[in-house]
């Protein structure tokens, strides 16, 4: 008995449908390659971080009801600080940062209140404040609105 094989049971992928396939996911994968920075090491995410650190000092200073300090301790270093000492986080680690590739920080250290409001010395910040991060040949912005301590970044 001869077995007959009919041309739509033997079904599969054209030619054409595997190279779409594959056309797809080159610039799908592409695409996230080009936006990928390992490390975060890149200028923009060392911004970010320093923002999001800003930010986490604005609320843990306001969740404990104490002062705390984003110190820079030097161009490349900071800390959150209560003014004597490195903080640790509620999750027990150490609040001390570092920047790499080169980025360097150029301003000076930055307190909040109890409440989360920004100081200048010992009376709440009236102007906004602009961190500077360079390197890369490039510069971003951190700023911090007087009175809300609102952090934002500017490339």
């Amino acid at each position: 008995m001869d077995v007959v094989i009919s041309k739509k049971s033997c079904r599969g992928f054209t030619l054409v449908e595997l190279v779409a396939v594959l056309l797809i996911l080159g610039v799908t994968s592409s695409a996230i390659m080009l936006r990928w920075a390992p490390g975060d090491q890149s200028l923009p995410a060392q911004a970010d971080l320093l923002a999001r650190n800003l930010r986490h000092t604005q609320a843990m200073a306001l969740s404990r009801g104490v002062a705390l300090t984003l110190d820079v301790q030097s161009p490349t270093t900071y800390a959150i600080t209560d003014g004597a000492a490195t903080i640790r986080d509620s999750a027990g680690a150490l609040q001390d940062f570092v920047l790499d590739n080169g980025v360097t920080l150029s301003v000076s250290d930055l307190k909040f209140d109890s409440l989360g409001r920004p100081l200048s010395g010992a009376s709440l910040m009236s102007t906004t404040r602009s961190w500077t991060l360079s390197g890369e040949s490039s510069i971003a912005t951190v700023l911090v609105q007087p009175l809300t301590g609102h952090v934002t970044v500017a490339p």
